[in-house]
């Protein structure tokens, strides 16, 4: 072997940001991109259609639309009906006639037949074609007032739609009367059923308490408690002022023991008076007074001579010495005097004290006497109360509805009278080409991928190129063979271009092989695929062919022992071959090499062995091949070998050899096999030289089919005329051809042809892929 492949490409992975979402999402958009012919094709046939089907509807089938708005409530004295509370007598009457403000019910009936039906009978209209839609307009806030509704009616003839729009809100508007009526007739009834049993219920409840008061002597219970209460908060406050003062004279008291004199000095009958205290003691008290007064000054004299003497006499001086024990003298009898007349008013506030104590027991008691009784007369106050209010109620529900029932007023208006529209809503021609654009997209995206789904080949030798990682070497165009027939009889019986375009394709192919062979030596080369069928074979004995015309010493050598096929398509015997070869150590190339052309010789496969692995990994095997690589004279040797997915005969058969060819048929085999089978080999450590293409018919941006004006058909007439003239035929052919065109350009036959070939053009045209 050569060496091994420089040019192995080792798989890029994804970037680390991109998700596998991202990355299927990228391939749907491949998909759709190679299809776009036909996503394109699909598309602009919907959104035609669209188109059309719109322009047929705004022209022969118009709606127009038409709309009244009423108002269902009152907006300034609302029902106040939420439930929880209390509404009265007359919410109750309507409670139990079933009146609920319920819009979606509302609704129902307004667009149920029971109103409808008459709508239809009076105008002669078949049943069930008017059907408003009602619904509660939207507000800026996102929710519409519950008591408005909006009537909406489409019909074909505004004329017509505004007669029934108009029949429909009268309609409503009766309804809403008779049902005012009802509700308020029903209402009526209930409340007239109501009254015998509220007025014997306030008769009932005023008896009871006549009989309790009569029975207990209760004048007015709430009255005398009042009072009660009020004595009790008069005692309180006089307990309050006594604790006061008690507490006063006690500090007072306090204050004297500690040798202080109160100044001015403690008077009983202050003290009395505080507490109410009677008029003899208060006398008492007085005199008493006038005595601690006298005394009182006495010492204050004492006090003050006994001042100026120590201010001139020493302490020890007669005179203060007798001074000072005069002043000992009087002052503990004024203390015990003005002791005992605050301990007579602490004795005289605690007596008052304990006798409002008992005044306030008393009047607990008394307020306390018999409270059940007091209940029991406050429940029936209350029952009676509410029974009244209930029939108060009942008289002013009673006289209302009277009155309401005699007014027949519309409880429903009119915000918005009916008015029909004189411009078609339906159908609406930016939102119907909208929906044609968007469903032709879908069609067209959903058809493109399920068409590149189901025929996931490679249909061109762009993305050939775009798929794999190697080079591509040529494009051969598919010779169609026949069993029996050699390549020079299918070659013949090809028509003028599709002959030249074939053999230009394959001269084009040496000119790159050529190419390749200048940066290295390339001698002996294997051609393989990845299946079955893709006409590996028939391409390797056509390469073989043209490089022999083209002045090269070509040997081919069938290496497909499985299924050999050269033979067949050279006119050749396989008697022994490569198999022989390998199996018998006797034998030389020499002696099997077959003559084809000249510059073309072919070593065939011999004869089918049971294990062909076996003798290609072989070390006859690198023997026979260096053989092979020293005859003489060959410019190139050409391999033919096996399918190289599931076999390895290629691989082992590569390893002698300085490259190989790999080549893949168009829209033959699924584009997943060729990508799988080329790593395979390029793991393996095999130099692939680069790709051949195999392509049946052209179809790719920018060719044709064989047989049509093109690219080549002028070079092919002007080739075709000189070989013609160089065999003395030319003015025969070219009447022939004249008769030919002149035939195929009548008759029925030619016309349809002509239509099957511009169908199949069509077909072809949206199968490009890009």
């Amino acid at each position: 072997m050569n060496g091994i492949s420089n040019r192995a490409v080792t798989p890029t992975p994804a970037p680390p940001g991109v998700e596998q979402e991202d990355i299927q999402v990228g391939k749907l958009l491949n998909a759709v991109w190679r299809r776009r012919r036909l996503a394109l094709a699909v598309f602009a046939a919907i959104l035609l259609a669209g188109v059309l089907n719109t322009a047929w509807q705004r022209i022969k089938k118009p709606v127009f639309q038409g709309s009244f708005k009423l108002l269902v409530t009152d907006p300034i004295n609302p029902p106040e009906r939420s439930g929880g509370h209390d509404d009265g007598l007359e919410n109750l009457a309507l409670q139990e006639r079933g009146d609920s403000n319920n819009t979606a019910t509302l609704i129902q009936v307004l667009t149920s037949p029971m109103l409808l039906a008459p709508i239809e009978q009076s105008l002669g209209l078949p049943e069930g074609v008017v059907a408003p839609v009602v619904t509660t307009p939207k507000a800026a806030t996102g929710s519409g007032p519950p008591g408005v509704l909006e009537v909406v009616l489409q019909w074909g003839n505004p004329i017509t739609g505004q007669a029934i729009l108009e029949k429909i809100s009268s309609e409503y508007l009766s309804y809403s009367l008779r049902k005012r009526q009802e509700k308020l007739t029903q209402g009526l009834a209930f409340l007239d059923q109501q009254a015998p049993e509220l007025q014997s219920r306030v008769a009932s409840l005023q008896n009871q308490l006549a009989e309790f008061r009569q029975r207990t002597g209760f004048v007015e219970p709430m009255e005398q408690a009042a009072t009660i209460k009020g004595q009790q908060l008069e005692l309180s406050t006089q307990r309050k002022e006594l604790e006061q003062q008690q507490a006063r004279l006690e500090g007072l008291a306090a204050a004297v023991r500690r040798g202080k004199l109160s100044s001015p000095p403690f008077q009983g009958g202050n003290a009395a008076a505080l507490g109410g205290g009677s008029g003899g003691q208060t006398a008492a008290n007085g005199l008493a007074g006038g005595a601690f007064i006298a005394l009182l000054q006495d010492l204050t004299q004492v006090e003050k001579q006994l001042a100026e003497a120590q201010a001139i006499y020493t302490e020890e001086a007669p005179q203060v010495v007798e001074l000072r024990a005069k002043r000992d003298q009087l002052r503990p009898l004024l203390q015990r005097r003005e002791l005992d007349a605050i301990e007579s008013s602490l004795s005289e506030n605690r007596s008052q004290l304990e006798q409002i104590r008992l005044q306030q027991e008393q009047l607990s008691r008394r307020f306390q006497g018999n409270p059940s009784q007091m209940k029991q007369y406050e429940a029936l106050q209350q029952q009676l109360g509410v029974a009244r209010d209930n029939l108060t109620s009942y008289i002013k529900a009673r006289e209302s509805f009277r009155l309401q029932v005699a007014q027949r007023t519309v409880p429903w208006k009119l915000m918005v009278p009916p008015k029909f529209g004189r411009k078609p809503v339906t159908p609406n021609v930016p939102r119907g080409l909208l929906t044609s654009a968007l469903f032709g997209a879908l069609a067209g995206a959903g058809l493109a991928l399920l068409r590149d789904r189901l025929d996931h080949v490679f249909h061109s030798p762009k993305e050939l190129t775009d798929g794999l990682t190697v080079p591509l070497l040529g494009v051969v165009h598919h010779l169609p063979g026949r069993e029996g027939v050699t390549n020079s009889l299918s070659l013949a019986v090809l028509e003028g271009e599709e002959r030249f375009a074939f053999e230009e394709s394959l001269r084009n192919l040496f000119v790159n092989f050529r190419l390749l062979r200048a940066g290295k030596s390339v001698r002996l080369v294997a051609l393989t695929s990845s299946t079955q069928g893709e006409g590996k074979s028939m391409a390797t004995a056509l390469l073989a062919q043209t490089m022999a015309q083209m002045g090269q010493r070509v040997l081919l050598v069938d290496a497909n022992m499985r299924r050999p096929m050269l033979h067949r398509y050279l006119g050749a015997y396989s008697i022994e071959g490569l198999s022989s070869l390998l199996s018998d150590p006797q034998m030389f190339v020499e002696n099997l090499v077959q003559n084809i052309q000249e510059g073309l010789d072919l070593l065939t496969a011999g004869f089918v062995p049971s294990d062909p692995t076996q003798l290609l990994s072989s070390e006859r095997c690198g023997v026979v091949v260096e053989m092979i690589r020293q005859l003489p004279g060959y410019d190139l040797v050409i391999f033919d070998t096996p399918p190289a997915l599931l076999l390895s005969d290629p691989v082992l058969l590569a390893e002698h050899l300085d490259g190989l060819i790999f080549l893949v048929g168009l829209s033959r085999v699924n584009r997943d096999l060729p990508a799988q089978t080329l790593q395979r080999l390029l793991d393996m450590g095999v130099d692939v030289l680069g790709v051949l293409a195999n392509q049946p018919e052209r179809r790719g941006s920018g060719s044709q089919r064989f047989g049509e004006k093109g690219a080549y058909g002028a070079y092919a007439e002007s080739a075709e005329h000189r070989e013609a003239s160089a065999n003395g035929q030319g003015e025969s052919t070219g009447k022939a051809h004249e008769r030919g065109r002149s035939r195929n350009g009548k008759g029925p036959k030619q016309r349809f042809h002509s239509l099957k070939t511009g169908s199949r053009r069509l077909m072809h045209w949206l199968d490009e892929r890009g």
